[in-house]
């Protein structure tokens, strides 16, 4: 914040390059030892890891997800105090632009450097300078927010703001449906922990048989091996391993 009390605009987050590249690190990391495995106990042959870029697109992908996830349940807890603290200006008498500048203020106070939120709007307060409205910036937000409850407010909000309502009363309703949303989320999180941890040990059970024959009866398991029909039939089931490992992957991420 300058010396005139106007929110900086938010300059280039230089860590960015250093978690890119550390990401980058973890995947290949996984998809090497991942296609090592798969080679050892599929194939017993360095050609298995012709798997490594499938594998390594495949760890990329759900490391996003989880990153996307991350990040939409953050931008959602910030835009809720976010909310509050408009709330509390417009109940204390500010217009509803500068109430809206002064809660980014706050949530930057709560939030602190890493707060999502200011990182979008921190050049709220200067672009309302340059006579854009503030309908038109909310819209921006929201459009890269990827978040429901966000895009609802702004269409609301632009509504109300074009032919009037009680904005206390829209910040308000959507306050409540986001804290519900996030109570429901924890209450399912709670109930599927369990249901997540049989999931990975399903997923676990098939490769520990396979490594449980590879070593306790490896004359047995070795027909499958260095010949062609071996070859087809344990790729089809790492095929239809793999297909399994992310249907039940997806079947204990529930969203609302």
């Amino acid at each position: 914040m300058g010396k005139t009390g106007r929110i900086a605009a938010p300059g280039k987050m230089g860590s960015g390059g250093v978690l890119s590249k550390k990401r980058f690190w973890m995947q290949a990391g996984i998809a090497a030892a991942a296609s090592g495995f798969i080679a050892v106990l599929f194939y017993n042959s360095p050609w298995g890891m012709v798997w490594l870029p499938a594998v390594y697109c495949l760890a990329g992908r759900m490391f996003k997800e989880a990153a996307d996830r991350k990040r939409k349940n953050r931008l959602n807890l910030e835009f809720k105090d976010y909310l509050n603290a408009a709330s509390r200006a417009l109940m204390a008498g500010y217009s509803v632009e500068r109430a809206f500048v002064e809660a980014l203020r706050d949530v930057k106070r709560l939030h602190g450097d890493g707060c999502q939120l200011f990182g979008r709007l921190g050049t709220m307060e200067t672009r309302l300078g340059l006579k854009e409205t503030i309908e038109h910036i909310l819209n921006d937000f929201a459009e890269g927010c990827g978040s429901e409850d966000i895009e609802s407010f702004v269409e609301i909000f632009c509504y109300a703001k074009r032919y009037g309502g009680d904005f206390v009363h829209i910040i308000a309703a959507t306050t409540a449906r986001i804290c519900d949303k996030t109570d429901i989320m924890e209450e399912i999180h709670t109930v599927m922990a369990q249901k997540a941890l049989e999931q990975k040990i399903m997923c676990a059970a098939p490769l520990g048989i396979l490594l449980m024959f590879r070593l306790t009866s490896a004359e047995f398991i070795g027909r499958l091996y260095k010949n062609p029909l071996g070859v087809s039939v344990m790729t089809a089931a790492l095929l239809v391993y793999a297909a399994a490992f992310v249907l039940g992957m997806k079947m204990v991420e529930i969203e609302v």
